[in-house]
């Protein structure tokens, strides 16, 4: 499978209408791919954003040409009704055929609890994914009305009359051994997001083809995606700190427990020492190190990057894969 660079047009980070520009000089650029997280907060406190990414999508589709967009990653279980999920990514699939996709998860506190107030355990949160899942698809598939009442959701006639002419592909979050073994099973690719080399490629991958080879599926025939975070700078200190702002991801009671306030877990991503960030994220100070960088990651398994942008010069981050997207790609 050919390897996809993907620029992650982050609406934590950024400004919606920068998003947006940088997602089109990302297309000119020649990314195969654009993704916005779907947060209600961000990961972290001073100078962040949040928009919406459903209404960033539709206008980020029509201002661009043909990139594939997604968002990077939909929680279909508390704040949103899978029904409505459903909805929303067959509309955009059918007003732009071929472009749209979707990536689901088993969310976190800091979007679920402010507007809900509930925060289910992992183990639980995880067989509402699996249930979302199957809500989506019912209602994408079916040429008849669809009455379903599962565990967690139900459905009563309800019948999606606006679809797209083929299917709104579903990358499934994994990032443990379990998520990773479900996205395999339940997802039509694998969405993981930072993790070290030798943890792909010892234990995500492995586990998500399994779960693939469990539910009768092709592994080679799904991709290996994962949402990474990297800052390129002639500094290299700098290109390291720039990544400071996602280091939230790398504490791992950030998604286990029910920590939803940007405030405490910006104190968290301060503390997370800079070799972390070196091992987890891409840090370069130019074109080749940022190709070394990707390779490390594709040796590993991935081969479809989506790619954060932290770096200090918001555009030099993004015209540096003008040299480095044609010598990544297979």
């Amino acid at each position: 499978m050919k390897t996809q660079i993907g620029y992650f047009a982050s609406l934590e980070q950024y400004r919606p209408m920068d998003a947006l520009e940088q997602t089109i000089r990302a297309e000119k650029v020649g990314f195969d791919s654009v993704w916005a997280d779907d947060h209600f907060h961000p990961w972290y406190h001073d100078n962040a954003q949040s928009a919406q990414a459903w209404a960033w999508m539709g206008a980020a589709l029509q201002a661009t040409k043909k990139v594939f967009i997604s968002t990077c990653i939909t929680c279909p279980i508390i704040r949103y009704n899978p029904a409505i999920v459903a909805q929303t990514f067959a509309t955009l699939r059918q007003m732009y055929p071929g472009r749209v996709g979707v990536a689901v998860g088993a969310g976190e506190a800091m979007n679920e609890v402010p507007v809900t107030g509930e925060w289910p355990s992992v183990p639980v949160r995880q067989d509402m994914t699996v249930e979302a899942v199957k809500v989506m698809r019912m209602l994408w598939e079916s040429d008849k009305p669809v009455t379903f009442k599962g565990d967690y959701f139900t459905l009563d006639k309800a019948f999606m009359y606006t679809k797209p002419d083929d299917e709104v592909p579903l990358y499934f979050s994994g990032m443990g051994p379990k998520g990773a073994k479900l996205a395999g099973m339940y997802g039509d690719h694998l969405m993981t997001v930072a993790a070290a080399p030798s943890t792909l490629k010892n234990v995500t991958i492995p586990k998500f083809e399994e779960g693939a080879r469990e539910a009768g599926k092709d592994p080679s025939k799904m991709e290996h995606a994962m949402l990474i975070w990297y800052s390129v700078d002639p500094d290299y200190n700098k290109a390291v700190e720039g990544n400071r702002f996602w280091a939230g991801c790398l504490v791992p009671s950030m998604f286990k427990y029910k920590v939803y306030d940007p405030k405490e877990v910006q104190l968290h991503a301060n503390l997370v020492h800079c070799d972390t960030i070196k091992e987890n994220y891409m840090c370069a100070t130019d074109a080749e190190e940022m190709i070394k960088e990707i390779e490390r990651f594709k040796e590993a398994g991935i081969n479809h990057f989506c790619l954060g942008n932290s770096s200090p010069d918001v555009n030099f981050g993004i015209d540096i894969f003008k040299e480095v997207i044609p010598a990544v790609r297979d």
